[in-house]
């Protein structure tokens, strides 16, 4: 009995002892937690809560409005890009000042005018039905994705998110940012998408007639045409103002319209199409595009090229790729743009390969801006735009130039984070 008594006297004692302890170690966490900024909290507001001014000094920026300037320096207020300069005038505005050191290069948040990467692996196509006009890529996009986590790390900060190709017509996308959820809806009911390719019948197979609810159509490259076609005529036929509204407005340039063509007989037929309801194509894929260069300058189409890096001959439905495809197009006076994942790699590829730098660089960032209809917020570094910018460590087409922070609506990311 007594040994039973003097256990239960020692854990009583423990007891207390752990009590006082855990008490002490929670009003430490309290007092820290109070005097200690958050290291750790969600950084884009870390920079922009302290300060809604700040003038950023870089060794150069190219602004892809004119030659980059050498010295140069861009004032951000609240998310705006208020003025860029040699040397900016405050005009008696208190700023913080960020000298991002020598050989520091500041350049536009890059712009992807093609893309499924935001979109849910199970929202990219409705295929229920082989023309989708009023599907909406908007609803599909997965914000917390880890790929659009790792666009903007790669310094991609709008991206033009877009239905999948297994439809004919596959609907409208969107124009987004890939931070800021709050605020990155650029464009919620964009351009309209359509596939003349071989995606659409790719996946189809008839063993039966194809006109039955059994088989889903097309089953070839003929059916795609023919959809295309026939949709096309019952949107002129059609009357009703409401019925095929987003089509007529691409056919009327009220809407950009881009069709996913890689191969060159494909680009021949989109300007077939195009010849018989009138309407201007942004051609999305281009793979064999060098093939009809004389075709596209006659008709002045843009481009949006989905650039894969070497390493392979063949793309996409075994297309013959050229590396040089976009220095090729650039020689003939066409406007395009590159997309894809790891846009600043895929331009210093093509830099690489025989295009211009200049040209390189504008690919990236206000010529799809301009393809894709936002040319007026985001693409280049002046007075007015986004805060969207990208911090480098040296010129942005050098192989060995790493990126510091990437910015979006002045919040920014971390050195630790890219």
């Amino acid at each position: 009995m007594e040994n039973l008594f003097l256990k239960s006297k020692r854990m009583k004692r423990l007891r207390s002892i752990f009590n006082s302890a855990l008490a002490c170690s929670v009003g430490i966490a309290i007092v820290v937690a109070a005097v200690v900024p958050s290291t750790f909290a969600d950084n884009s507001d870390s920079k922009n809560s302290e300060s809604s001014a700040t003038l950023y000094k870089a060794s150069k920026v190219y602004t892809m409005d004119g030659d980059p300037l050498s010295p140069g320096q861009v004032l951000v207020i609240d998310g705006k890009i208020k003025a860029v300069a040699e040397t900016v005038d405050l005009g008696g505005v208190e700023a913080e000042s960020v000298d991002l050191g020598e050989g520091s290069v500041l350049m536009p948040g890059l712009v992807d005018a093609y893309s499924q990467t935001p979109l849910s692996s199970t929202g990219m196509d409705e295929i229920t039905s082989e023309v989708t006009l009023d599907f909406q890529a908007i609803h599909s996009i997965d914000w917390d994705k880890n790929s659009l986590r790792r666009q903007l790390q790669a310094g991609t900060t709008t991206v033009n998110a877009s239905p999948g190709t297994q439809n004919v017509l596959g609907g409208t996308a969107a124009v987004i940012k890939t931070m800021d959820h709050g605020d990155s809806v650029l464009v919620e009911d964009g351009a309209m998408l359509a596939a003349m390719c071989n995606d659409p019948a790719s996946r189809n197979r008839s063993r039966s007639r194809p006109d039955t609810i059994y088989v889903r159509q097309p089953t070839n490259r003929m059916g795609v045409v023919w959809i295309l076609r026939n949709t096309f005529s019952k949107a002129e036929r059609s009357k009703d103002e409401n019925a095929y509204a987003k089509l007529k407005q691409a056919v009327a340039a009220d809407r950009p319209l881009m069709m996913v063509s890689r191969m060159s007989y494909d680009i021949e037929t989109v300007g077939t199409l195009a010849d018989e309801f009138g309407f201007k194509p942004i051609i999305v894929g281009g793979e064999e595009a060098y093939k009809v260069k004389e075709e596209l300058v006659e008709r002045d189409y843009p481009l949006v090229l989905k650039y894969d890096n070497p390493g392979t001959t063949q793309g996409a439905e075994r297309s013959e790729l050229c590396w040089n495809n976009p220095g090729i197009l650039a020689e003939a006076g066409l406007t395009f743009a590159i997309a894809g994942d790891n846009l600043l790699e895929k331009a210093r590829f093509a830099r690489r390969f025989g295009l211009d730098a200049d040209v390189a660089l504008a690919s990236i960032t206000s010529t799809p801006a301009q393809i894709i209809g936002v040319s007026d917020r985001v693409g280049k570094i002046a007075a007015g735009y986004d805060a969207d910018l990208i911090a480098l460590s040296g010129e942005p087409l050098e192989l060995t130039t790493s990126i510091r922070w990437v910015m979006v609506n002045g919040k920014t990311t971390t050195e630790k984070e890219n």
